[in-house]
């Protein structure tokens, strides 16, 4: 029998490292939809040749087109066969030119849809977990302050139950952060490049930023003692564990002096924590070295999916009571229904085998990139979903980043990681993100045309020189 569509036998083989047979051949059928192979009310193989094909058992294909069914690409019709789903293709489907995404610090969807949807099925089939999420809970339900301690137990976290805030985003946590440690014209510090969110917060609450040179264990601590000496400033906004947008990590000296600063000059920290960061490479926060000292902020956004907006503060506690307060007078409560969910499945193997199967895909497309970049005669520092790339003085960030604009790609510049309001001098380099395709071919194919472009551009550079 003849099928236009054929399984890569080499990507369903590579699945099945990470996760059963039916699933692994769900997940083709899901990239051949997203990458075009397979179209619109096109027909899929019948089940029989296609476990034959890939000799595996006609269970084992069921199960599969099943699942694919469940997360809504095809439709089975009885007596005719399964089809890809026509409202499956046109959010995939092109208006323009492709555009390869390499800007957005995301996960890829690997399977969290299936964890989400696991917990959604549980919680709709629990009338006591239905009425606790409708219920007013100011201050978050203690069940879910429970589940969430004992999860940030088993990342090496030791925190009281009572102590853990849950916010909407990470942005939240650091906008009440500077709201209740602040006030109109206070100093905060923070490193040269940051996260553009945490700009934001600062001018929304009126603030002075002090930006501090990064060197390869972190802050400049030099500059960051003439700061306090001739500043006074409140707080330290830094991302230790995985710097952003540098990948800097960090080191163990680095850490215990900036605390050591934190308690002479009596600033506080504001460690965010949000950045996905591999495994093997995941450091213990500076939290659990002086929780008197440091506000803790995480969220399972780079973990999970940005639209969970699911976050959690670990606030010392003497300013837990004006932390909760602030979050009060700006939402009221936050939904409680984010949380259940998450709760229902942050220690589940389902969700421990998707955050082994993201590691893998990312440990994969570091690996691509670095070498990638290798070619071209560059020097990158790896990290989690983001790629830091310095780059050459005869190479302007600038320009470069037009030129690949022009050929559909995007990044992300070094001064968009700056306070906009400063003139200041700006890193020349550029942000590359790994999380923006779901489909490794789709990354793949990506990365061939970003190494084409930077290519075609240095070539040119070489011209004009």
């Amino acid at each position: 029998m003849k099928n236009n569509w054929e399984v890569d036998k080499n990507a369903f083989l590579h699945e099945c490292k990470s996760e059963p047979k039916y699933k692994a051949l769900a997940t083709c059928i899901e990239n051949a939809i997203r990458s075009g192979e397979l179209k619109a009310s096109e027909k899929l193989p019948a089940q029989r040749w296609l476990a034959d094909e890939l000799a595996v058992t006609h269970g084992t294909v069921t199960r599969a087109y099943d699942l694919a069914e469940k997360r809504g690409w095809v439709t089975a019709k009885l007596g005719a066969g399964t089809y890809v789903r026509d409202s499956a293709v046109p959010l995939m489907r092109e208006t323009g030119p492709k555009l390869y995404d390499f800007a957005s610090s995301m996960q890829p969807m690997l399977g969290q849809q299936d964890v989400l949807a696991k917990a959604m099925q549980e919680l709709a089939q629990d009338p006591v977990g239905l009425v606790d999420v409708m219920t007013y809970a100011h201050q978050g339900l203690l069940k879910h302050k429970q589940l969430f301690s004992k999860w940030l137990g088993t990342k090496g976290i030791q925190v009281r139950p009572e102590g853990i805030i849950f916010t909407q985003g990470a942005q939240q946590g650091i906008f009440t952060c500077l709201q209740i440690l602040c006030v109109q014209g206070d100093a905060v510090m923070h490193e040269a490049l940051a996260y553009p969110g945490f700009f934001k917060a600062a001018k929304a609450n009126k603030v002075k930023t002090l930006a501090l040179d990064l060197t390869e264990e972190g802050v400049d601590l030099v500059q960051l003692e003439t700061y306090c000496q001739t500043h006074n400033p409140k707080l330290l906004y830094l991302t230790a564990n995985i710097q952003n947008p540098t990948n800097i990590q960090y080191s163990k000296t680095q850490r215990e002096q900036i605390i050591r600063l934190s308690k002479r000059y009596d600033f506080y920290i504001v460690e965010d924590d949000v950045n996905y960061v591999l495994p093997e490479n995941w450091r213990s926060p500076l939290q659990q070295m002086a929780n008197d000292r440091v506000f803790y902020l995480s969220s399972l956004s780079k973990y999970v999916a940005g639209g969970l907006r699911l976050a959690y503060a670990l606030v010392p506690e003497i300013w837990q009571a004006k932390f909760n307060q602030s979050l009060h007078s700006q939402c009221w409560m936050n939904a409680s229904m984010g949380v259940e969910i998450a709760s229902r499945f942050i220690l589940t193997s389902a969700f421990s085998q998707n955050q082994n199967r993201l590691a893998e895909e990312m440990r994969y497309r570091q690996d691509a990139m670095l070498k990638t970049l290798n070619n071209l005669g560059f020097s990158a520092r790896m990290g989690g979903l983001n790629v830091w790339l310095p780059l050459p003085l005869n190479i302007n960030m600038h320009a470069l980043n037009n030129a690949l604009l022009q050929q559909n790609i995007k990044v992300r510049t070094a001064d968009l990681f700056t306070d906009q309001d400063q003139l200041q001098l700006v890193e020349n380099g550029l942000r590359l993100s790994l999380g923006g395709f779901d489909a490794r071919a789709d990354f793949d194919q990506g990365l061939e045309r970003l190494e084409q472009a930077i290519l075609a551009f240095k070539q040119v550079q070489d011209v004009v020189i």
